[in-house]
């Protein structure tokens, strides 16, 4: 039935613009301009960063800056001013070649790593009695002040929005200028599969719909912080 209704529809649409038929694949849109393209064409790889610190921060995000060797005191520091543990670590590379999670026991009594081998439901258990998740974004965006996250074996969505607190650690060559770079580079990706879920965070989440008063941290962590790892 619901197949019908749809072909139908469907049917109905292409005839209003003139086909007799439903067509096989749809028609390809021909843009004579690519603006989406050339916005920030000219701009510096220096440039996009002080505009992702610039917009991050407009949102109310806290953002630093660190060299690679110094990524661990960073991390201690930005978790000392936003909150307190229970402390979970998304299993990333770039984590575990920092032995950040070491780094982290040293200070806090109960520092988790995100591990597919305990289930789904253990792992969710922990990331929502966690005071504080840290990830590593694939990607962030200038014009927005944006991060993307994916989930995968090593880290689940839970890690970034369950916690009272988010840390993303953002690798400065992976500051993109706008969306369109972004969806790009997902393309690419798609080639071998999208992976369950695909996050945009611009901030904590906020809403000002009861008299337009602004309040943070509605539906995920109340407080975010960018750390952009510099070399």
């Amino acid at each position: 039935m619901m197949h019908t209704n749809k072909k139908n529809f469907l049917l109905t649409v292409s005839r209003a613009l003139g086909r007799e038929a439903i067509a096989d694949n749809p028609t390809s849109i021909d843009l004579p301009q690519a603006v989406q393209e050339e916005y920030y064409q000219n701009t510096t790889a220096q440039e996009l960063k002080d505009l992702f610190i610039e917009q991050s921060r407009t949102a109310g995000t806290i953002v630093h800056e660190c060299a690679l060797a110094s990524l661990n005191d960073t991390i201690l520091t930005v978790a000392s001013e936003l909150g307190e543990g229970p402390i979970l670590i998304g299993d990333e590379p770039l984590l575990r070649e920092q032995q950040t999670a070491a780094a982290l026991s040293d200070k806090y009594t109960h520092v988790h790593m995100w591990d597919c081998a305990r289930g789904r439901e253990n792992n969710i258990d922990t990331a929502e009695s966690a005071g504080i998740g840290i990830t590593v974004a694939q990607f962030a965006l200038a014009e927005t002040g944006t991060v993307m996250v994916h989930s995968h074996k090593g880290c689940g969505r839970a890690v970034t929005l369950l916690p009272t607190t988010t840390i993303f650690i953002i690798k400065e060559t992976t500051i993109l200028p706008r969306l369109t770079q972004g969806m790009a580079w997902l393309a690419e990706q798609s080639q071998d599969g999208l992976p369950a879920s695909v996050n945009y965070i611009s901030g904590a989440s906020s809403t000002a719909d009861i008299e337009l008063v602004r309040v943070q941290g509605v539906h995920g962590p109340i407080k975010i912080a960018y750390i952009i790892v510099t070399s």
